[in-house]
């Protein structure tokens, strides 16, 4: 398959970033959190399980209230079944994900965030009561999908963050029925390690 979103997001990316001027919340931080997460079909019913997220963001200002923030995570998501005998099985993926987030100042620390997320598949493994099974092969490489969520970025370079993320993609590989699509709910924090500020540029003389 040709990895079309990720050239959607390097695009986007490459769009916003003359807008960019690195300024005091600009830099680059370490952040991880926990989620819950499922699959949308309207075929089948999933239930939620927990996952977890860890990665790189690097916040860019780009105005008085204006961050775009590219990120770089590891993110664990999946979803729980129930099978027609009552048994319980659950299928737990592992993505490499660009999300892309622009980020609006209300006050000083809270912002709204809305933006784009590609992520390529690195595993999927299904657990039932006879043990796990590798089923990367009939999952999708790469997801795609918006992502929309609430924070607060605190004066110590702490940050906080509430985050939905929707697929836009089936998950699976050749699927002309089920349709599923990841779904999470993300709650996460960050830490601002090294800070940007704008060069000063003197005035010169004549």
């Amino acid at each position: 398959m040709s990895p079309r979103p990720l050239t959607i997001s390097a695009s986007l990316l490459a769009l916003l970033l003359p807008f960019v001027s690195f300024g005091q919340r600009s830099g680059i931080g370490i952040k991880g959190g926990v989620l819950m997460s499922d699959t949308r079909s309207a075929k089948v019913t999933t239930n939620v399980i927990p996952g977890a997220t860890a990665g790189f963001y690097f916040p860019l200002r780009a105005g008085e209230r204006l961050e775009v923030q590219p990120e770089l995570l590891v993110t664990s998501l999946g979803a729980g079944y129930t099978l027609p005998d009552g048994d319980r099985s659950s299928v737990r993926t592992l993505y490499v994900q660009l999300p892309v987030s622009a980020k609006v100042y209300i006050g000083n620390a809270f912002n709204v965030q809305a933006g784009f997320l590609v992520g390529r598949l690195m595993l999927a493994q299904q657990s039932t009561p006879d043990g796990k099974d590798d089923v990367t092969d009939s999952y999708n490489t790469w997801d795609h999908g918006i992502v929309l969520g609430v924070g607060a970025d605190l004066i110590s370079g702490l940050d906080l963050g509430l985050r939905y993320y929707g697929g836009m993609r089936s998950v699976l590989a050749d699927d002309d029925v089920l349709f599923p699509h990841n779904r999470a709910y993300m709650l996460t924090a960050g830490y601002r390690f090294a800070r940007l500020r704008a060069p000063k540029f003197t005035k010169r003389r004549r």
